[in-house]
């Protein structure tokens, strides 16, 4: 009997060899598919050429994105929004900016002198900044009603990676422990909770009484409930049990590795799921991927980090022939030949069609039209006019949602309000290309007369202030945003959710260190990003090339202005 259960033992042994054997030989066949398959890098940046910003989210990509690499940009030669999915035409992309979170899979559509540029974070910041955020976003969905519908033609968090996924996850981990909550007894007469101000001041509050103090005396503090842990509660899933979830393991660790090398579960690569598994099972095959990206890197025209965003900012700006005083773009239209039509008709085939109205003129633009004909069109009637034209194009654009939302509106209404919304984006570009070009034209002259060139009247500042005046406009939207948000999860005693560097600081070290072995492939990656940022920033002073950026108390006095 004991020989027979030997020769069991051995047998699942070798069986177990063969299967490990043969697995390992699959990994490295799909390793060679994906290196065929990459066979696209990224190119330098020509000035003409597509630049795609490869997103990872958080990692301040937004306001790198919206405040900089935008602000920097004309409008003709902005992609259209790229976040729920592609709109650009890769055979003729008309535009020369794209930015999505999609992974570096994207590459093979693109066309082949594509330009990367990108942002990294520290993995443990940026871990804990996702597991905030998709609370923060699930959070709101509290206060939807049951008859909620999401608006069409726009896009929210919801429809975006890996949002689409991790928002829901919280959300439905949220909902049934808030109504247990909420089902409990209020809180006691005397009960007190610390509260936190806008500015980050302690007070306390009794909800009972309908009172709020600085300070409590040595009875009322008898009285005072714990402080809530946001990261271990009973309102959600605790950071230590979402850390070793499969979810936070396919979106979040070690995500800027895979996608820096396209592999994440949005990858436009097949093969993608079975060579992140084999990842997982051979750190032989971790290693070589890591060493691939760590080259790939390399080959982007900028990578910069989050935690050092001023220096990224400024190095990206020189990177991309972006002086920080020169002017920054307004809001602008993406390239119209690559916006996607469908289920609607163009403003050329509503013309034809005769379903279309003549666009409507303000006074505005007819005192403009008087001076059309001038050989030199003054610069203030071009921001003028490109400022109403984009106020236009705004109205027309919420008279199109609501027409839409609608569902009983007749589709000859939608046509003629296409067809107006179209001409007004037309108008628009058209008005932006022609201030761009008077802008430079008067630049041009002043410096032959010795003047100093004028403020751009559309944006007063320089894209390095305007840079500023946005990320502080975006950071306080943030907060606000945030703060509103975390008001729904709070306990019957009042106290409630904060999310803040302090509270970080308190999380327990050996759990931090245990996000840090999850994530080892992205910090050896986000070191390298690092150095390359360093090094590129050397090259770019010593060539003269690198701007500072404005003194902040600039921005700030354009912001409080505002």
């Amino acid at each position: 009997m004991a020989r027979l259960i030997l020769v069991l033992v051995l047998a699942v042994a070798a069986l177990q060899i063969v299967n490990s054997e043969q697995q390992q030989q699959d990994c490295k066949s799909l390793l060679q598919e994906y290196y065929k398959f990459n066979h696209k890098e990224a190119a330098p940046y020509t000035g003409e050429n597509l630049v795609y910003f490869l997103h990872i989210p958080r990692t301040a990509g937004r306001t790198f994105h919206s405040c900089l690499l935008r602000l920097g940009t004309p409008g003709r030669k902005r992609c259209p929004k790229a976040y729920d999915h592609l709109r650009i035409d890769f055979k003729v992309p008309n535009c020369q900016l794209l930015s999505s979170h999609d992974d570096f899979s994207v590459v093979e559509q693109l066309p082949d002198n594509v330009a990367v540029v990108s942002q990294m974070r520290d993995p443990v910041d940026r871990f804990l900044s996702a597991y905030e955020f998709a609370i923060e976003v699930a959070a709101r969905q509290l206060r939807r009603s049951k008859n909620y519908t999401k608006p069409r033609n726009r896009v929210v968090t919801d429809d975006v990676w890996p949002w689409s996924y991790l928002i829901p996850y919280f959300a439905e981990d949220i909902k049934p422990k808030m109504a247990e909550v909420k089902a409990e007894p209020l809180m006691a007469p005397g009960v007190w909770s610390e509260q936190r101000s806008d500015d980050g001041q302690v007070y306390y509050w009794n909800k009972f009484l309908n009172m709020s103090k600085w300070t409590l005396d040595e009875s009322e503090k008898q009285h005072l409930v714990p402080n809530l842990d946001p990261y271990n509660n009973r309102m959600f899933m605790p950071l230590a049990e979402f850390m070793k979830q499969p979810i936070a393991r396919e979106l979040l660790h070690n995500g800027e590795l895979m996608q820096v090398l396209g592999l994440t579960n949005y990858s436009h690569w097949q093969g993608a799921s079975q060579l992140r598994s084999c990842m997982l099972q051979d750190s032989a095959i971790s290693q070589e991927l890591l060493d691939f990206a760590l080259k790939r890197i390399e080959k982007f025209t900028h990578v910069g980090a989050t935690d050092r965003l001023f220096e990224s900012v400024e190095s990206a700006a020189a990177a991309l022939n972006m002086p920080l005083d020169g002017p920054a773009y307004g809001a602008g239209e993406a390239s119209s030949a690559n916006i996607e039509r469908a289920r609607s008709l163009t403003w050329a085939e509503a013309m034809k069609s005769g379903e279309a109205p003549l666009p409507q003129h303000s006074d505005d633009d007819a005192s403009y039209d008087q001076s059309a004909g001038s050989d030199s069109p003054d610069v203030h009637q071009l921001a003028r006019l490109a400022r109403v034209r984009r106020m236009a194009v705004s109205e027309l654009q919420r008279t199109w949602n609501a027409a839409v939302e609608r569902k009983e509106t007749d589709q000859a209404y939608l046509r003629e309000v296409r067809g107006e919304l179209n001409a007004a984006r037309a108008e628009l570009a058209e008005a932006q290309q022609q201030l761009v070009a008077a802008r430079a034209e008067e630049v041009k002259m002043r410096k032959v007369l010795g003047e100093q060139p004028q403020k751009d009247k559309t944006l007063e500042l320089s894209l390095g202030a305007e840079f500023q005046r946005c990320a502080t406009r975006a950071q306080n939207r943030n907060k606000s945003r945030k703060k509103n948000s975390l008001l729904n999860l709070r306990l019957n005693d009042y106290r409630q959710v904060y999310f803040s560097k302090e509270d970080r600081k308190a999380i327990p070290a050996a759990l931090i260190e245990e996000i840090k072995q999850l994530n080892a492939l992205d910090i050896a990656l986000h070191k390298r990003a690092l150095e390359l940022l360093e090094k590129r920033r050397s090259h770019q002073t010593t060539a003269g090339k690198l701007q500072a950026l404005p003194p902040v108390a600039v921005a700030q006095h354009r912001a409080q202005r505002e």
